[in-house]
């Protein structure tokens, strides 16, 4: 199982050094990704959190991060590709998935907050279909020598498009989200789920499913499986059995417990997420789950 670790650009933190300052250490301590969130408004439970703290933008940090960094992979937990026009995000990721050597990964989902879709004059009744239409929109762009593609919110045609990503496919595109429509995106376009809290024991009962329906749509059924889920280690233990926990809650043995039930369920990669704005507790936790949790998974 691999791990993965969310930098605070939701959090309220100052400056993007001190986020790329992070994702050098992550990548120091042999993490495999680093990941960064998505919101364009301070609004509903952002700005319950951060109030007028700066929230930064996603693909400047992963920008950043990719000029200070060589091997650790660039996550986005998750873009809500609705706010995007297709057009240009494919041209942003493809540059930066050339500029980091292939290291994008895309996680990708469709939001909850619609004051902010309210605020960017987009439909939030339609946007699984918008969704949709820009995945559809960006796979044309980053694999068609002369790309084209006509939808009911999106269509170009005649027109030369660069760059192209690394991988010929495009960057690995992680769905986000446990709803049926959700998962009906990953059948069609995801190249790995990402799904959203939960317990191992959901895990297991939900993925044998997934799986199943990826087989009738002649998919195969072994892919990514990425759960990101919070880290709190304590000093006693919590009464709920490890196995029905949402976050990461314990005493390091019920941790150590809890992630080997995930991976049993069928997860492949665990993203930690120190949900707190102090560079120096997310730097101190990174090295405990590298010291105190990795060696026993």
């Amino acid at each position: 199982m691999k791990l993965g670790f969310s930098l605070p650009n939701n959090q309220g933190v100052e400056e993007i050094s001190d986020l790329v300052a992070l994702a050098c250490d992550a990548e120091r301590l042999a993490f495999h990704s680093v990941w960064v969130s998505e919101h364009l408004f301070n609004t509903a439970y952002v700005a319950k959190r951060l109030g007028n703290r700066p929230y930064h933008e996603a693909l400047t940090v992963l920008t950043a991060v990719a000029a200070a960094t060589t091997v650790v992979r660039l996550g986005t937990s998750v873009l809500v590709l609705p706010w995007h026009h297709p057009v240009r995000l494919a041209k942003t990721i493809a540059s930066l998935d050339q500029f980091s050597g292939g290291r994008v990964i895309l996680g990708v989902g469709v939001g909850i907050t619609r004051d902010e879709y309210d605020a960017l004059g987009v439909s939030f009744t339609r946007r699984g279909d918008i969704a949709n239409e820009c995945l559809g929109a960006m796979n044309a762009l980053w694999t068609q020598d002369l790309p084209a593609f006509s939808g009911q919110h999106y269509s170009f045609s005649g027109h030369l498009f660069s760059p192209r990503p690394v991988a010929k496919d495009g960057p690995p595109v992680w769905i986000g989200g446990n709803s049926a429509a959700a998962k009906q995106r990953l059948i069609r376009y995801g190249a790995g789920w990402h799904p959203l809290a939960l317990s191992p024991a959901e895990l297991a009962a939900a993925l044998p499913e997934l799986q199943a329906e990826l087989v009738a749509a002649g998919r195969s059924p072994q892919m990514p499986v990425a759960l990101r889920t919070t880290l709190e280690i304590t000093d006693t233990p919590w009464d709920r059995p490890p196995a029905e926990r949402r976050t990461l809650k314990g005493t390091v043995p019920e941790l150590i417990e809890i992630l080997r039930a995930y991976k049993q369920a069928g997860a492949t990669h665990i993203i930690f997420d120190a949900n707190s704005p102090d560079i120096a507790l997310n730097r101190a936790l990174m090295a405990r789950i590298q010291d105190d949790i990795a060696p026993h998974l």
